[in-house]
C-alpha cells in the first residue's frame, strides 16, 4: 500500500504541471489578443471623424499605428509564446497562423509609411500656407486694379464693391494720385508681410515636420524589422520585406548553410 500511495502522488506530480502550462499558455494568448484589440482600439478612435481627403487626417492615422505598434508587437509575441509553452494546441496553433501572417503584412505596410509620409507632409504643407497665398493673390490683383483707376469716384465704386470694404473718408486729405499711390503702397505693404509669415511659417513648418518624419521612418523601420522575425516563425507567412530582414538578420547565415 505504501508503494502505490507514492505511485500515485508522483503521477499526480508529473500530470498537474502539464495542466498549469496548458492554462498558463492559454492565459497568455488571451492577454495578447486583449493587448492588440486594446491597440486597434486606439488607432480606430484615433481615426475619427474621418476625413478620408486630407493630409492632416492621413498624417495622424499614421502617428496613431506607429505608436500602437509596440503594443501590437507585444500582443502578437504572447501569442506565439503561448505556443511555445503548448504546441499541440489546435486553438494555440490556429492563431500563431494568424498573428504570423498579419505579421508579414504589417510589416509591408510600415515599410510603405516611410516614404508614403513625406509625400502627404508636402501637401500637408502647402494646404497650411494655401489660403494665405490665396489672400496674396488676391491683394496683388486689388493694386493692379487701383493703378488702373483715374478719378476718385473710380476709386471709390471699386473700394464700395470689394467683400468685407473698408469705410473711406469723406473727402480724402490729398489730391487723387497721391492717394492713389499711398493706397497701393499700402496694400504692397501687406503682400511684403504677408510673404515674409508665409515663407517663416513653411520653413518652421518643414523643419517640424522633417524632425518627426525622420522619427517616424526610425520607428517604421525598427519595427517592421520586428515583425518580420515574427512573421519568419510562420513558414507562408512571409513576402518581399520579412525575407530582406531575414537576409539581415543573425539566421541568415545558418539558414544559407543548411
Amino acid at each position: 500500500m505504501p508503494a502505490k500511495d507514492v505511485d500515485l502522488t508522483s503521477e499526480a506530480g508529473f500530470e498537474a504541471p502539464t495542466r498549469l502550462t496548458a492554462k498558463t499558455a492559454l492565459t497568455m494568448a488571451t492577454i495578447g489578443w486583449l493587448i492588440i484589440g486594446f491597440s486597434l482600439n486606439a488607432i480606430i478612435f484615433n481615426s475619427f471623424p474621418l476625413k478620408l481627403a486630407t493630409p492632416e487626417w492621413q498624417l495622424g492615422l499614421i502617428s496613431a499605428l506607429l505608436s500602437s505598434s509596440v503594443f501590437l508587437l507585444v500582443g502578437s509575441t504572447l501569442i506565439t509564446l503561448a505556443l511555445a509553452l503548448n504546441p499541440n494546441e489546435k486553438t494555440l496553433q490556429d492563431w500563431n497562423v494568424a498573428v504570423c501572417r498579419s505579421a508579414a503584412w504589417l510589416a509591408l505596410l510600415l515599410v510603405l509609411i516611410a516614404p508614403l509620409q513625406f509625400f502627404i507632409g508636402s501637401r500637408a504643407l502647402n494646404n497650411q500656407s494655401k489660403t494665405t497665398i490665396q489672400g496674396i493673390k488676391k491683394l496683388k490683383s486689388i493694386a493692379k486694379r487701383i493703378g488702373t483707376l483715374n478719378t476718385e469716384d473710380e476709386l471709390r465704386t471699386f473700394v464700395a464693391s470689394l467683400p468685407n470694404a473698408p469705410t473711406l473718408p469723406a473727402k480724402f486729405d490729398a489730391p487723387f494720385p497721391v492717394v492713389k499711390k499711398r493706397s497701393i503702397e499700402n496694400i504692397q505693404a501687406q503682400i511684403n508681410a504677408s510673404t515674409e509669415g508665409v515663407n517663416a511659417q513653411k520653413s518652421q513648418g518643414t523643419q517640424l515636420f522633417l524632425k518627426e518624419a525622420i522619427r517616424n521612418t526610425a520607428q517604421a523601420i525598427l519595427m517592421a524589422a520586428a515583425f518580420s522575425a515574427l512573421a519568419g516563425l510562420g513558414s507562408m507567412s512571409t513576402n518581399i520585406v520579412t525575407r530582406f530582414f531575414e537576409s539581415c538578420g543573425p539566421m541568415a547565415s545558418t539558414r544559407w548553410r543548411r
